[in-house]
C-alpha cells in the first residue's frame, strides 16, 4: 500500500486538455447543428456531416484519409454528444490527471485515430454508404488506458483500487455487449479504440518510485515514466495505422466501393463504356447497393437513356439511398418524366 501521506503525482493537476476537448465537440456540434438549411437538425444530416469531415468508405477511398481525423470530433445528434462528452469529462479528468497532459494527449488522438481505422475497415468497408462519426473510439481508448493503470496499480492501491478496476471492466464489457445489440452504434470503433489505449496505457502507464529523505522515511512518490523513455509508441502507433488503412482498402477491393470511385473516374475522363462496366461490376458484387444504382442511373440520364435511367433511380431509392443521394434521385426523376 501507498503510504496515505504521500500523494500520487497528478492529483492536482488541472486537466486542462480534457476541458478542451469537450469545448471543441461542443461547439463543433453546435456549429454543424445550426449549419442544415432548417435552423437546427444539421448534426443529423448526412450530408451536412459529410461536409464537415464525417467518414464515408467512398470518400476515403478516393484519398481523403484525413476524414478518419476530422469525424472523431463530429456527432450525430444531442444523445450522441452526451454520451461521448459525459464519458470524456469521467474518464478523460482523471487519466489526465494519472498520466499527464503529454501522454493524455496521445493515448487520445491515437484511440481515436484506432477506432476509425477499425470503423473504415470492419463497419463502413463492408457497408460503403453509411457515415461514421464521433469521440466514442478515443473515449474507449481512455477507458483502456484506466484498466492497465488500475492493473498495473492494484496492489498499491488496495481494496478501493481493485473495485475500481473491476468496474471499470464491467463498463467495457457492457458497452461492447449493448454495441452488438443496439442499431447504429459503430461497435468496431469502440474496439479499436479500446485496444489502442491498452496498448499505448501498457507503455505509458506511470512507474512510481519512492522519494525517500534524510531519515529513510517515505516523503513523496514519483513518476519516472515518460514520453521520452516510451519514444518509440508514437512511430509505431503511425505504422500500425497506415497498416491498418491498406488492409482495409484491400478489404473494400470485395465492395462496390472502389468500382464507384473507377467508375466516376472514368466519367470525368469522358470514357462512358469503361464507367458503366465499372458500375455493372459493382452491381454484380452488391445486388442491392442502392448507390451503385443511383450512380448509373444518372449515367444513363447524361447519356439521354431516360428509360434506364429512370428505372435504376426508382430502384436506388427503393432500395434506401442515403438522404442527400436520396433527393438528387427524386430531382433528377422529376426531370426526366418532364422530357
Amino acid at each position: 500500500m501507498i503510504d496515505p501521506g504521500a500523494l500520487l503525482p497528478g492529483v492536482r493537476r488541472r486537466p486542462f486538455l480534457t476541458w478542451t476537448l469537450l469545448c471543441v465537440n461542443i461547439l463543433l456540434w453546435l456549429l454543424v447543428e445550426i449549419s442544415g438549411e432548417k435552423p437546427f437538425g444539421g448534426s443529423t444530416n448526412t450530408e451536412v456531416l459529410l461536409k464537415f469531415g464525417a467518414m464515408e468508405a467512398w470518400h476515403i477511398a478516393t484519398g481523403e484519409y484525413w476524414r478518419m481525423f476530422t469525424s472523431t470530433f463530429l456527432h450525430s445528434g444531442l444523445l450522441h454528444l452526451a454520451f461521448n462528452c459525459i464519458g470524456l469529462f469521467i474518464f478523460g479528468h482523471q487519466l489526465e490527471q494519472i498520466y499527464g497532459h503529454a501522454r493524455f494527449i496521445a493515448i487520445y488522438l491515437i484511440a481515436a485515430l484506432a477506432g476509425s481505422v477499425a470503423s473504415y475497415a470492419l463497419s463502413i468497408g463492408p457497408a460503403p454508404n453509411t457515415i461514421g462519426v464521433g469521440a466514442s473510439g478515443a473515449v474507449f481508448g481512455l477507458l483502456g488506458s484506466l484498466v492497465v493503470f488500475y492493473a498495473a496499480q492494484r496492489s498499491r492501491l488496495g481494496q478501493a483500487g481493485q473495485q475500481t478496476l473491476i468496474g471499470l471492466v464491467v463498463i467495457a464489457t457492457v458497452n461492447v455487449v449493448l454495441g452488438f445489440v443496439i442499431p447504429g452504434v459503430d461497435n468496431f470503433a469502440h474496439i479499436g479504440g479500446f485496444i489502442a489505449g491498452l496498448l499505448t496505457g501498457l507503455a505509458y502507464t506511470p512507474i512510481y518510485r519512492s522519494q525517500y529523505g534524510t531519515y529513510g522515511s517515505s516523503q513523496r512518490v514519483a513518476d519516472v515514466n515518460s514520453m521520452l523513455r516510451r519514444w518509440w509508441v508514437i512511430p509505431m502507433a503511425a505504422a500500425l495505422v497506415l497498416a491498418g488503412i491498406y488492409l482495409a482498402n484491400l478489404n473494400l477491393l470485395n465492395t462496390p466501393t472502389p468500382y464507384l470511385v473507377r467508375a466516376e473516374q472514368h466519367r470525368l475522363d469522358g470514357e462512358v463504356a469503361l464507367a458503366l462496366e465499372a458500375l455493372d461490376r459493382a452491381i454484380e458484387i452488391d445486388p442491392n447497393h442502392s448507390v451503385s444504382y443511383f450512380r448509373r442511373g444518372q449515367l444513363m440520364a447524361e447519356q439521354g437513356n431516360s428509360s434506364l435511367a429512370s428505372s435504376d433511380l426508382g430502384r436506388a431509392i427503393r432500395l434506401g439511398l442515403p438522404e442527400a443521394d436520396k433527393e438528387d434521385a427524386i430531382r433528377l426523376m422529376a426531370e426526366l418524366s418532364e422530357r
